[in-house]
């Protein structure tokens, strides 16, 4: 597995962070002892000649004791949790410990609302800016330890509501493989096309295999049962000739012909289309096309020979027997679909034989 790269500011950004917990922690901390000491010194039964500062350096100990109680026993928990262990005590003793300063400050000031709610919500802040703390170095050193998998790309929500399934399995496949997201995507969407193939796939062949059997329910259901439909699919998956499937659709959705057979194009397989006494040039682009050099145009004739002897054949199953492109192989199918190589002749000479017989009209009697 390909570990996750981390540069040096994404490391520097998270010790920066981690100073800052300690801080706000520090400081939520210390605003709940105040909140304690304040309780402990208004409230307990003090004698009138004690001096307030007495009274607070009697508390003090105590106020300090409950919030750093709270925490000691955290660190307990979790030392305890990074070997394995659950630590529900510690866990357990540490929440009692905090919910007290938390309670003491909440009802010590209960007069004062605002008082209540500032040294309560301290308390309640540091203990929670401390437990999501530790709880996240312990995550990176189970993690350093090779005890807690990688984090895996953050693909969005966007992409979680279009694709749950897909995204749902790119992100397994990125925790196991080190896939980044485009990769981890197009596989899961691949594994995914090709599950659900599969599934189709084995429910016909099931079927088949019921019904070899069909006079025999019984034994229909432990054939179907004791074969591996699933391994059967994949065997056939891998056997199907995808090419040639590609070659038939495509040979019988070649488009239409567009170059039907005009009047010139019949006049000039006759021999005698005149207008006025001159022969009439056939001006579509088949004709064009077709080559003038006797050589070239019997060649022409000869691979439409092929493609009449086997109708069903493709354009490049021509081209690649015959040597030519594509694009040749579709003009000599359009120009022998009109008609214009059924004579041994090209275009061009019997466009010449025609002029020449115009030139030399018959004799009349």
């Amino acid at each position: 597995m390909r570990p996750m790269n981390t540069d040096g500011s994404d490391q520097v950004l998270g010790k920066a962070a981690e100073h800052a917990a300690w801080i706000f922690y520090l400081i939520a901390a210390l605003g709940s002892s105040i909140g304690q000491i304040w309780v402990g010194v208004d409230v307990a039964p003090w004698p009138d000649a004690m001096p307030v500062w007495l009274r607070a350096a009697v508390v003090l100990p105590f106020a300090v004791v409950i919030d750093l109680g709270g925490v000691v026993c955290s660190g307990f928990a979790d030392t305890r949790q990074r070997l394995g262990e659950t630590a529900y005590g510690w866990r357990i003793l540490s929440a009692a410990s905090v919910s007290l300063g938390v309670s003491i400050n909440i009802v010590g000031h209960a007069q004062v609302p605002y008082l209540a709610v500032v040294f309560g919500g301290l308390g309640v802040f540091a203990y929670s800016v401390w437990l999501l703390h530790s709880a996240a170095r312990r995550r990176d050193a189970l993690r350093a330890a090779g005890k807690l998998a990688e984090t895996p790309p953050a693909y969005g929500l966007v992409q979680w509501w279009r694709e749950p399934a897909a995204t749902r399995r790119a992100k397994t496949l990125a925790l196991q493989n080190g896939y980044s997201i485009h990769e981890s995507l197009t596989e899961a969407r691949a594994q995914l096309r090709t599950e659900t193939r599969r599934a189709a796939l084995a429910d016909h062949i099931e079927a088949d295999i019921r019904s070899r059997h069909a006079e025999d329910p019984i034994l229909a259901s432990i054939a179907a049962t004791t074969t591996p439909v699933d391994d059967v699919a994949d065997a056939l998956m891998a056997m199907i000739d995808t090419t040639g499937w590609a070659r038939t659709i495509a040979a019988r959705i070649q488009p239409p012909h567009a170059e039907q057979p005009t009047d010139n194009d019949n006049a000039l397989r006759a021999g005698d289309s005149r207008d006025g006494g001159r022969p009439r040039s056939p001006g579509t682009a088949v004709l064009r096309q077709i080559p003038t050099q006797q050589n070239d145009y019997d060649r022409w004739r000869e691979i439409w020979q092929a493609m009449t002897d086997d109708p069903g054949v493709s354009n490049q199953d021509i081209a690649a027997a015959h040597g030519v492109s594509s694009r040749t192989a579709q003009r000599i199918r359009d120009a022998g679909t009109g008609g214009l190589l059924d004579s041994p002749h090209t275009p061009v000479a019997r466009l010449a034989a025609l002029a020449a017989d115009n030139g030399h009209p018959p004799a009349t009697p």
